[in-house]
């Protein structure tokens, strides 16, 4: 089976801890790469973590979508490159930053099958 979509996880943690709890809950095989920045020595919203998984997975920016619940590490950081952004809206992260506008919104994880819908038909 060949998905659809080439899945990816760009992390702030420790891989002794990002990895592990990937694998305990199933997940870690449907990414590839897993980047965390603690193997790198920065975090995000640093722009060689981002252009770390676009290497890796062999795509250019506007071939992306990334899907962050904070606003300043995650959609801030994805669009200085130039990816399309997701912004999952929940009581973690910083959910405002001046000048910094999502391309999406959502709510809970399976609207998100509503924004990839949307930007499929642009």
């Amino acid at each position: 089976m060949h998905p659809k979509y080439h899945l990816a996880i760009i992390s702030d943690g420790q891989t002794a801890y990002a990895v592990p709890e990937l694998n305990a809950v199933g997940l870690s095989g449907y990414f590839d790469p897993i980047i965390v920045s603690g193997d790198f020595g920065y975090r995000k919203p640093d722009e060689r973590l981002f252009a770390a998984a676009l290497t890796a997975m062999k795509m250019e920016p506007s071939e992306v979508l990334y899907v962050g619940n904070d606003m300043y590490r995650d959609v801030y950081g994805a669009q200085k490159l130039g990816m399309k952004t997701v912004f999952f809206k929940s009581n973690q992260g910083t959910q405002e930053k001046e000048g910094v506008k999502p391309d999406y919104i959502i709510y809970n994880f399976p609207e998100l099958l509503n924004a990839i819908r949307f930007f499929e038909e642009q």
